[in-house]
């Protein structure tokens, strides 16, 4: 995952996800480890999201951990950044990197890795958010809602209380530099407010 700038908390995640993977006499980094190590990391973001949707984070690791079958003991002992990611674990990073372009951030925080976690849909880490009364529209929705308010969560709503399923951006961010080096940036809910900003900002 070089290149991609993962935030302090998810690279903490990461190198949890591997020590779990060891502790268990597995020679491979899998779904469920990435999920446990995001939990004992214990974001904040991603406790107050969990908490807030009724899916209690002691609870959702009781049922990965329920899920596992430790390796056998005595195996050959891998250094930590030698443990393998899973393909399945391997498409959680690609959704998570790709959830942060399309919430226009430029970096990778837990809340995409969160979501990254229930976009890969087939692993154990899925299955056990699925079980917990989780899905992703659920899960986008509240983390917009704690970031950026419940206006701009709204517009996810299509009067079932989930969002739509197009995928749309989350917000857009736009920034205008003038000759000066002063920044103007704004956050819209929607293209036509982001235009009317640039066309003002422009002198058009």
């Amino acid at each position: 995952m070089a290149g991609y700038d993962f935030t302090t908390r998810v690279r903490g995640s990461l190198i949890k996800a591997r020590e779990d993977a060891l502790r268990r006499n597995h020679d491979y980094v899998g779904t469920e480890h990435l999920l446990l190590g995001l939990l004992a990391e214990e974001d904040a973001l991603v406790m107050d999201v969990l908490d807030n949707l009724a899916a209690n984070p002691m609870v959702l690791q009781q049922s990965v951990e329920q899920r596992l079958t430790d390796g056998q003991p005595g195996r050959r002992v891998r250094i930590t950044t030698d443990l393998p990611y899973t393909s399945r674990a391997r498409v959680v990073l690609d959704q998570a990197i790709a959830t942060a372009h399309e919430f226009g951030d430029g970096y990778v925080g837990t809340q995409h890795l969160l979501l990254g976690l229930i976009r890969e849909t087939h692993g154990i880490a899925a299955q056990s958010l699925v079980a917990a009364g989780l899905t992703e529209p659920r899960l986008k929705r509240e983390v917009v809602r704690i970031l950026q308010g419940e206006g701009v969560a709204a517009m996810f709503d299509d009067g079932t209380s989930e969002p739509a399923e197009t995928q749309v951006p989350l917000s857009i961010a736009v920034e205008v530099r003038y000759e000066d080096g002063t920044l103007a940036k704004k956050i819209f809910a929607s293209k036509d407010a982001a235009i009317g900003f640039l066309r003002e900002n422009s002198g058009q």
